[in-house]
Protein backbone atom coordinates (compact mmCIF):
# COMPACT_ATOMS: atom_id res chain seq x y z
CA UNK A 1 0.00 0.00 0.00
CA UNK A 2 1.14 3.84 -0.56
CA UNK A 3 2.17 5.35 2.01
CA UNK A 4 2.20 9.16 0.82
CA UNK A 5 2.69 10.62 4.29
CA UNK A 6 5.90 8.90 4.88
CA UNK A 7 8.17 12.15 3.94
CA UNK A 8 5.53 14.58 5.92
CA UNK A 9 3.64 12.43 8.50
CA UNK A 10 6.19 13.09 11.69
CA UNK A 11 4.82 17.11 11.52
CA UNK A 12 1.48 16.15 10.45
CA UNK A 13 0.37 16.91 13.86
CA UNK A 14 2.15 20.07 14.73
CA UNK A 15 1.69 21.75 11.45
CA UNK A 16 -2.03 21.07 11.58
CA UNK A 17 -1.87 22.74 15.10
CA UNK A 18 -0.14 25.69 14.11
CA UNK A 19 -1.47 26.73 11.14
CA UNK A 20 -4.91 26.75 12.78
CA UNK A 21 -4.06 28.24 16.18
CA UNK A 22 -4.79 25.01 18.07
CA UNK A 23 -8.22 25.02 16.14
CA UNK A 24 -7.72 21.50 14.52
CA UNK A 25 -6.83 19.62 17.31
CA UNK A 26 -10.15 20.70 19.20
CA UNK A 27 -12.51 20.27 15.91
CA UNK A 28 -10.97 16.48 16.05
CA UNK A 29 -12.88 15.86 19.49
CA UNK A 30 -15.64 18.03 19.85
CA UNK A 31 -18.44 15.60 18.93
CA UNK A 32 -17.03 12.88 21.33
CA UNK A 33 -19.53 14.05 23.87
CA UNK A 34 -22.36 12.52 21.92
CA UNK A 35 -20.67 8.92 23.21
CA UNK A 36 -20.83 7.03 26.37
CA UNK A 37 -18.57 4.70 27.90
CA UNK A 38 -18.76 1.27 25.87
CA UNK A 39 -19.71 3.14 22.55
CA UNK A 40 -17.91 1.66 19.46
CA UNK A 41 -15.98 4.33 17.83
CA UNK A 42 -14.22 3.87 14.22
CA UNK A 43 -12.12 6.99 13.57
CA UNK A 44 -11.07 6.77 9.44
CA UNK A 45 -7.61 8.46 8.21
CA UNK A 46 -7.25 8.82 12.18
CA UNK A 47 -3.52 10.19 11.95
CA UNK A 48 -1.71 10.94 15.03
CA UNK A 49 -4.98 9.70 16.93
CA UNK A 50 -6.24 12.86 18.93
CA UNK A 51 -9.56 11.72 19.18
CA UNK A 52 -9.17 8.20 19.20
CA UNK A 53 -6.49 8.66 22.27
CA UNK A 54 -9.58 10.65 23.60
CA UNK A 55 -12.42 8.64 23.03
CA UNK A 56 -10.26 5.79 24.62
CA UNK A 57 -9.63 7.63 27.36
CA UNK A 58 -13.26 8.54 28.13
CA UNK A 59 -13.96 4.68 27.94
CA UNK A 60 -15.35 4.26 24.37
CA UNK A 61 -14.46 1.08 21.89
CA UNK A 62 -12.39 2.80 19.45
CA UNK A 63 -11.39 1.24 16.03
CA UNK A 64 -8.68 3.12 14.58
CA UNK A 65 -7.84 2.47 10.45
CA UNK A 66 -5.35 4.78 8.26
CA UNK A 67 -3.31 3.58 5.11
CA UNK A 68 -0.51 5.41 6.69
CA UNK A 69 2.47 3.33 8.41
CA UNK A 70 3.92 6.29 9.53
CA UNK A 71 0.76 7.41 10.89
CA UNK A 72 0.22 4.61 12.63
CA UNK A 73 3.49 4.71 13.71
CA UNK A 74 3.23 8.46 15.45
CA UNK A 75 -0.72 7.09 16.73
CA UNK A 76 1.28 4.28 18.53
CA UNK A 77 3.79 6.52 20.42
CA UNK A 78 0.46 9.39 21.64
CA UNK A 79 -0.66 5.66 22.48
CA UNK A 80 2.00 4.55 24.91
CA UNK A 81 2.55 8.31 26.38
CA UNK A 82 -0.81 8.78 27.19
CA UNK A 83 -0.60 5.43 29.70
CA UNK A 84 -4.29 4.41 28.59
CA UNK A 85 -5.81 1.13 30.51
CA UNK A 86 -8.35 0.92 27.12
CA UNK A 87 -7.17 -0.97 24.25
CA UNK A 88 -7.43 0.72 20.94
CA UNK A 89 -7.94 -1.94 17.50
CA UNK A 90 -5.85 -0.37 14.80
CA UNK A 91 -5.97 -1.16 11.24
CA UNK A 92 -3.09 -0.72 8.62
CA UNK A 93 -5.16 -0.62 5.61
CA UNK A 94 -7.34 1.15 2.75
CA UNK A 95 -10.79 2.24 4.15
CA UNK A 96 -12.58 0.93 1.10
CA UNK A 97 -10.93 -3.08 1.76
CA UNK A 98 -12.08 -2.35 5.63
CA UNK A 99 -15.63 -4.29 5.99
CA UNK A 100 -18.32 -3.84 8.77
CA UNK A 101 -22.09 -4.36 9.10
CA UNK A 102 -24.27 -1.16 10.68
CA UNK A 103 -22.71 -1.95 13.90
CA UNK A 104 -21.17 1.82 14.94
CA UNK A 105 -22.46 4.23 17.04
CA UNK A 106 -19.96 6.82 15.40
CA UNK A 107 -18.35 7.49 12.64
CA UNK A 108 -15.52 9.92 11.65
CA UNK A 109 -13.67 11.25 9.14
CA UNK A 110 -11.51 14.11 10.23
CA UNK A 111 -10.04 15.98 7.70
CA UNK A 112 -9.56 12.82 5.94
CA UNK A 113 -11.99 13.23 3.05
CA UNK A 114 -10.52 16.42 1.92
CA UNK A 115 -7.28 13.84 0.89
CA UNK A 116 -9.74 13.04 -2.61
CA UNK A 117 -11.01 14.11 -5.72
CA UNK A 118 -15.01 14.62 -5.48
CA UNK A 119 -15.74 10.84 -6.91
CA UNK A 120 -13.63 9.02 -4.51
CA UNK A 121 -14.23 10.99 -2.00
CA UNK A 122 -17.92 10.46 -2.41
CA UNK A 123 -17.22 6.71 -2.96
CA UNK A 124 -15.71 6.84 0.54
CA UNK A 125 -18.23 8.62 2.53
CA UNK A 126 -20.79 6.03 0.96
CA UNK A 127 -19.07 3.46 2.20
CA UNK A 128 -18.38 4.63 5.56
CA UNK A 129 -21.94 5.64 6.33
CA UNK A 130 -22.95 1.66 6.00
CA UNK A 131 -20.96 1.05 9.34
CA UNK A 132 -23.14 3.72 10.80
CA UNK A 133 -26.45 1.74 13.03
CA UNK A 134 -29.32 3.47 12.22
CA UNK A 135 -29.54 6.72 15.21
CA UNK A 136 -25.97 6.66 15.08
CA UNK A 137 -23.76 9.38 13.78
CA UNK A 138 -21.68 9.94 11.17
CA UNK A 139 -18.99 13.12 12.19
CA UNK A 140 -17.23 15.27 9.41
CA UNK A 141 -14.30 17.70 10.64
CA UNK A 142 -12.85 19.78 7.71
CA UNK A 143 -12.46 23.64 6.88
CA UNK A 144 -15.66 25.57 6.44
CA UNK A 145 -17.89 25.90 3.16
CA UNK A 146 -17.80 29.60 2.18
CA UNK A 147 -21.22 30.28 1.99
CA UNK A 148 -21.74 33.00 4.17
CA UNK A 149 -20.16 36.59 4.77
CA UNK A 150 -18.88 39.04 2.19
CA UNK A 151 -16.38 38.34 -0.66
CA UNK A 152 -13.30 39.25 1.14
CA UNK A 153 -14.64 36.65 3.76
CA UNK A 154 -15.34 34.10 1.49
CA UNK A 155 -11.91 34.43 -0.10
CA UNK A 156 -9.74 34.82 3.02
CA UNK A 157 -11.44 30.81 3.89
CA UNK A 158 -10.67 29.39 0.34
CA UNK A 159 -7.26 30.80 0.22
CA UNK A 160 -6.91 29.32 3.81
CA UNK A 161 -8.09 26.17 2.17
CA UNK A 162 -6.02 25.64 -0.86
CA UNK A 163 -2.81 26.95 1.09
CA UNK A 164 -3.11 23.83 2.78
CA UNK A 165 -4.09 21.59 -0.13
CA UNK A 166 -1.13 22.67 -2.10
CA UNK A 167 1.08 22.16 0.33
CA UNK A 168 -0.02 18.27 1.01
CA UNK A 169 -0.50 18.19 -2.69
CA UNK A 170 3.58 18.42 -3.65
CA UNK A 171 4.58 16.58 -0.47
CA UNK A 172 1.62 13.54 -0.21
CA UNK A 173 0.36 14.04 -3.57
CA UNK A 174 -3.27 14.87 -2.28
CA UNK A 175 -6.39 16.26 -4.44
CA UNK A 176 -6.52 20.14 -4.82
CA UNK A 177 -10.30 20.89 -5.24
CA UNK A 178 -12.98 23.08 -3.82
CA UNK A 179 -14.20 22.58 -0.28
CA UNK A 180 -16.64 19.84 -0.19
CA UNK A 181 -20.79 20.63 1.06
CA UNK A 182 -20.29 17.62 3.93
CA UNK A 183 -24.06 18.74 5.30
CA UNK A 184 -25.54 18.36 2.12
CA UNK A 185 -23.91 15.14 0.99
CA UNK A 186 -24.99 13.53 4.60
CA UNK A 187 -28.39 14.48 3.65
CA UNK A 188 -28.19 13.14 0.53
CA UNK A 189 -27.04 9.83 2.21
CA UNK A 190 -29.66 9.21 5.06
CA UNK A 191 -28.61 11.46 7.91
CA UNK A 192 -29.86 13.82 9.38
CA UNK A 193 -27.84 17.46 10.88
CA UNK A 194 -27.58 16.73 14.26
CA UNK A 195 -25.52 19.73 15.16
CA UNK A 196 -22.66 21.73 13.08
CA UNK A 197 -19.81 23.08 16.20
CA UNK A 198 -17.68 26.22 14.25
CA UNK A 199 -13.97 26.87 15.04
CA UNK A 200 -13.00 30.42 14.22
CA UNK A 201 -9.63 31.89 13.15
CA UNK A 202 -9.12 35.89 13.36
CA UNK A 203 -12.69 36.23 14.01
CA UNK A 204 -13.54 34.00 11.03
CA UNK A 205 -14.98 30.71 10.48
CA UNK A 206 -12.20 28.57 9.20
CA UNK A 207 -12.69 24.75 10.56
CA UNK A 208 -15.91 22.82 11.12
CA UNK A 209 -17.37 19.31 12.90
CA UNK A 210 -20.52 18.44 11.88
CA UNK A 211 -22.31 15.48 13.11
CA UNK A 212 -25.54 13.39 11.56
CA UNK A 213 -27.57 11.16 12.90
CA UNK A 214 -28.91 8.40 10.84
CA UNK A 215 -31.90 8.00 9.82
CA UNK A 216 -34.08 4.56 10.86
CA UNK A 217 -34.81 3.81 7.47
Amino acid sequence: MKDGYWLMGFQYEFTGSLYSLGQIPKCKVAMLDSLKSEDKLLIAGVGHGVEAVEAARRGVNVTAVDISKTMLKYMQKKIDRSGLNKPIQMINNDILEVKYGQEFDMVIANYFLNVFPREKMLKILTHLTTFVKPGGYMVIGDFVLPKEGGALYKSFQNAYWYIAATLYCLTADNAVHPIYDYPELLKSLNFDIDEIKRFKMLGMDCHWSIRGKKRSA
